[in-house]
């Protein structure tokens, strides 16, 4: 921790790639952290929450700054989509991989670490910047979870910026798409057979409605029947309320024509669009101040920075630039670390 500077980010990381931090196990990881924040003199607290039928826990640091300046809530997530231990290796070409059957877990732990790093550059370097709230949430894999069971998220906190995107360095999420799932379980006795739900699903996922989109996931079989899983997304130029209200409409009629033995619907996450905001534009002032490249995107999937955004936040998602998340092929490389910890510093740092 006494060497800690923009480029420790990469030693942060690897570090945390030695705990394992699924869903609703990240307590190490939470305590990994914790230490390094009290190491800086931050104020930290946990927070248990729900997470599936145990209890994890968000972890919470605070950090001052100017109180002249609208305070900021920093987002990153602990937790990884599967369990175990990567075998990590670094390579000369300067990527990082796991050589194992375990994803490296890049998404999000090179987030957490460059929010660590970022922190700690601009405490040791007295930059002058807006009040933090740091949260590294626990669930986020798996509906993030750890941001909807927070009872800590209030009214004082108007700006986010969330660090989790699957994007290149430099990518703003200026957007981003919601999501709901439909699953469909048909017993196999009498009733429509697999081909023809196939083609009913097929024709349906065409004509959802506007600012929807479908695909049918998979039709696989299930004991003796089978099950359909159908994923509409819903674009961030509709209003939430009225693409909900459609998806619902849709979603009654597929009952309605497939006859399913069992039907159950789920949001996974609300669509959000922050384009107009004067934050997303401040942090854009910020990089173009650093003369550090910036491009705004829509995102399709959704993370934290939906649901912070459903519950009133103006959340700004910051490209980590790893790849292939959730896979034996995910990466990321090394000089992405060094970028996003600047880029995280500029963006939270006044002139």
């Amino acid at each position: 921790m006494g060497a800690a500077d923009i480029a420790s980010a990469l030693a942060f990381f690897l570090d945390l790639l030695r705990i394992d931090s699924p869903s609703g196990g990240e307590q190490r990881a939470a305590g990994a952290c914790a230490a390094w924040l009290r190491a800086l003199g931050f104020a930290v607290e946990s927070e248990p929450v729900a997470i599936g039928d145990g209890v994890s826990v968000n972890l919470w640091a605070s950090v001052p700054g100017d109180p002249a300046l609208a305070p900021v809530l920093v987002c990153a997530h602990l937790d990884t989509r599967w369990s175990g231990l990567p075998d990590v290796h670094r390579q000369s070409d300067g990527w990082i991989v796991s050589a194992n059957e375990v994803p490296l877990g890049a998404d999000d732990k090179a987030g957490v670490a460059a929010v660590m790093a970022a922190l700690a550059h601009l405490v040791r370097n007295d930059r002058r910047h807006p009040p933090i709230h740091v949260l590294l949430t626990a669930g986020e894999e798996i509906g993030s979870a750890g941001v909807r069971s927070s009872r800590r998220i209030h009214g004082q906190l108007e700006r986010a910026l969330v660090v989790d995107a699957e994007a290149p360095v430099g990518t703003l999420v200026e957007a981003g798409y919601g999501q709901a799932r439909l699953f469909l379980r048909f017993s196999g006795r009498g009733g429509l057979g697999p081909t023809s739900v196939w083609r009913l699903l097929q024709e349906a996922t065409r004509r959802v409605g506007p600012g929807l989109s479908g695909e049918l996931m998979r039709l696989e079989p299930d004991g003796p029947g089978f099950e359909a899983e159908v994923a509409v997304w819903m674009s961030p130029d509709t209003d939430w309320r009225i693409a909900k209200a459609r998806y619902q409409s849709w979603a009654a009629e597929i009952k309605r024509r497939t006859s399913p033995d069992d039907v159950r619907s789920q949001f996974l996450y609300p669509a959000y669009d922050v384009r107009s905001s004067g934050w997303l534009q401040g942090v854009r002032r910020r990089l173009e101040r650093e003369r550090l490249p910036s491009a705004c995107v829509r995102m399709r999937d959704g993370c934290d920075a939906n649901w912070l955004a459903s519950l009133g936040l103006v959340p700004v998602n910051v490209g980590v630039g790893y790849e292939r998340a959730h896979t034996r092929e995910e990466r990321i490389h090394e000089q992405s670390l060094e970028q996003l910890t600047t880029i995280l510093v500029a963006a939270l740092t006044e002139p």
